[in-house]
């Protein structure tokens, strides 16, 4: 059992320490990658993945999706909000992937 536990906790700071190392500039390349037809699959993945992971940890606390939101509809949110605010990719992708989401999808009160 404690095998476990550990791995789970080593595992879970792998995930943060990457989360925390990936900015917002390089979230917008891999967007430029997923956007060119001859860019590559795997940056492309990337863009997606991390949109994904994000919003499956912050939906419901920190935004609202409502029913229906597909996944290409997170990352197309997520696209525009960084096309149109070139001035933040310096901060943390986490952060603005989370904007995002806030301003399109908010909770209700």
């Amino acid at each position: 059992m404690k095998k476990i536990i550990m791995a789970i906790f080593l595992v879970s700071n792998v995930n943060v320490a990457f989360a925390g190392f990936t900015d917002a500039n390089e979230l917008h390349q891999w967007l430029q990658e997923k956007e060119n037809p001859n860019g590559s699959l795997l940056k492309s993945g990337f863009f997606s993945g991390y949109v994904g992971g994000v919003v499956d940890v912050g939906d419901g606390i920190l935004f609202c999706t409502s029913s229906g939101v597909t996944r290409g509809q997170n990352s197309a949110v997520v696209a525009k909000f960084l096309k149109n605010n070139p001035e933040k990719w310096n901060q943390p992708a986490d952060s603005l992937v989370i904007e995002a989401m806030k301003k399109a999808f908010p909770c209700k009160k």
